[in-house]
């Protein structure tokens, strides 16, 4: 159903097989993969032991009961220590996209280190406003629905980036983007995303519409999730959590952005960048125009700080050109 789907993008494009040609060949800016069509995305079956710690006056060692867990649970695989806080994973649903260009490997890149701050919702939204300024070409925060389907694929739903069942020796934390060629989706050709941190996306309708098991589907205060709000996508390497561990099939909310509450609000892990087809990447570097030149030179600007500060906040900053929260001024 994706090949279909995505042939169809090769009529558009002059007839070729995209399958044949690199992301650049078919509008996708440098680094990044393309993904779209139809498929089912979603967590299949359970696998996970979950230790529950919710009714629990002290909550020590809870990892202790991980293996009994594990072996209570059929097909349980890994851990999952919950908080008090148990984040929904969503049950498996049919999704069309339109094609769409995704990040390779995690913001800022292969071979750098994630940011150490990550972002309050606050700055993913104006993150979000920046990016929609067209001031760096097509890129922008990915939607929900992008997000899952490039990390989990559209033919195979994996239930964890590289594969449905839980590695401890994949994806190692604390080291470099990329270090680990085995933390990957080898179908979509995206790397650790929902593996080692959590990511910002926007929510779009189709996630809004199975994104828990009764719609409509409520977030912090009990406020329904509408399309275009801000969304925390995946799980982490971490065993004691919020969220699902490991897997692209969970996600949270941390409420309405708002300025006044621009650095206490909701902070989480990183952004995660898409971008639509642009018919300029197809054309060779050295046939730009000065302005598309200028863009794309913005871009590598903006990744440069990130990969040299390893902070979001320094990051929109630069990008905004001043502090994002009255208390960084």
């Amino acid at each position: 159903m994706v090949f279909i789907a995505l042939m169809s993008i090769a009529g558009v494009l002059g007839g070729r097989n995209v399958w044949a040609e690199t992301p650049e060949a078919i509008g996708c800016p440098d680094g990044m993969v393309l993904v779209g069509g139809t498929g089912t995305i979603g967590m299949k079956g359970q696998p996970y032991g979950v230790v529950e710690t919710a009714h629990l006056d002290k909550v020590e060692a809870p990892e202790r009961g991980c293996d009994d867990a594990i072996a209570a649970t059929s097909g349980a695989m890994t851990c999952w220590v919950q908080t008090d806080e148990v984040d929904p994973v969503l049950a498996p649903a049919e999704v069309t996209l339109a094609p769409f260009c995704i990040d390779a490997h995690p913001f800022p890149g292969k071979g750098f280190e994630y940011t150490k701050d990550g972002m309050s919702a606050y700055k993913a939204a104006q993150l979000g406003v920046l990016l929609g300024s067209g001031r760096y070409g097509s890129r922008r925060l990915c939607s929900f629905s992008e997000f899952q389907a490039a990390v989990a694929g559209l033919n195979g739903n994996s239930r964890f980036v590289y594969g449905d069942r839980a590695d401890a020796a994949r994806c190692p934390e604390n080291r470099t983007i990329g270090v680990d060629p085995q933390c990957a989706n080898t179908e979509s050709g995206v790397a650790e995303y929902g593996a080692v941190h959590s990511h910002w996306t926007w929510a779009d309708a189709a996630f809004v519409a199975r994104a828990c098991a009764q719609p409509p589907c409520r977030g912090v205060g009990g406020r329904i999730i509408q399309v275009g709000d801000l969304v925390v996508a995946g799980g982490t390497a971490r065993m004691q959590t919020r969220q699902a561990p490991l897997t692209p099939h969970t996600w949270h909310d941390h409420g309405l952005p708002n300025r006044e509450g621009c650095e206490q609000m909701g902070w989480d892990d990183q952004p995660v960048i898409c971008a639509d087809l642009d018919v300029r990447y197809r054309q060779p570097p050295e046939t730009w125009t000065d302005d598309w030149k200028r863009t794309e030179a913005a871009w590598r600007d903006f990744v440069r700080v990130a990969r040299e500060s390893q902070s979001m906040s320094k990051t929109l900053g630069f990008g905004l050109g001043g502090p994002v929260c009255e208390s960084e001024k």
